[in-house]
């Protein structure tokens, strides 16, 4: 399915969807709580092509994911996911428009969250997200109601490594056994950074269905 594209966007509208995108990127990899130079400029190119911000995280959790398997050097970056991003973006504007949006609901996707096996000190957060997929308006159109979905999911995934502090020690000797083979090439403050980075995705991996990339697929699917 093709989602409708965006009216063109006002200053507030860019830097309210830059901070959305800002924060997800942020709450997956740890770190500075900015985007570089590089990053910002890419962003604001794509927000201004009218790629959605759902749709930019689904590609951020993707590259992600493609990470996992093979832990790298770098740090996650809007600039590491260009590739995913821009590719999503030329299939699927490669596809002819709806004459209208079709209908959807995020009903089953509530049903599978509420189903989602969460540790106890989640079960209250998991609740949370719930209602909050329960009352997106979905009357505003899928683009809106993706950017208001990966909205409740980001806070959920930053509730869920508030929560893993008190774990953090042993999330950490499982983060340096999977860096092993890069111990040697980074500096210490990269190894640091890079085992911050694979402790959250750790914490990401035990709630799978709670990702953009969830968001999107349950979306543009309907």
């Amino acid at each position: 399915m093709s989602l409708t594209q965006p009216e063109p966007l006002d200053a507030q509208a860019l830097a309210e969807k830059a901070e959305e995108v800002r924060a997800y990127v942020v709450a997956i990899r740890g770190g500075a709580p900015f985007l570089s130079a590089a990053d910002g400029r890419l962003l604001v190119k794509w927000l201004e092509a009218g790629i959605s911000v759902a749709r930019i995280l689904a590609a951020v959790d993707e590259v992600a994911s493609k990470r996992r398997k093979k832990r790298t050097r770098g740090r996650l970056s809007l600039s590491s996911c260009r590739r995913s991003i821009e590719g999503r973006s030329r299939g699927e504007s490669a596809q002819a428009a709806p004459a209208r949006a079709p209908s959807f609901t995020f009903e089953p996707f509530a049903a599978d969250l509420a189903a989602m096996p969460v540790r106890p000190e989640l079960m209250t957060d998991r609740d949370r997200l719930v209602t909050r997929i329960g009352a997106i308006d979905l009357t505003q159109g899928p683009e809106h109601a993706a950017a208001e979905a990966v909205i409740a999911v980001r806070l959920f995934q930053e509730a869920a490594w508030s929560a893993s502090q008190s774990r953090l020690e042993g999330l950490r000797a499982q983060a340096r056994q999977e860096l092993s083979a890069l111990a040697n090439i980074l500096s210490a403050e990269a190894l640091a950074a890079a085992i911050d980075e694979v402790c959250r995705d750790l914490i990401r991996q035990e709630t799978p269905l709670v990702s953009a990339a969830e968001v999107w697929d349950r979306v543009s699917a309907s």
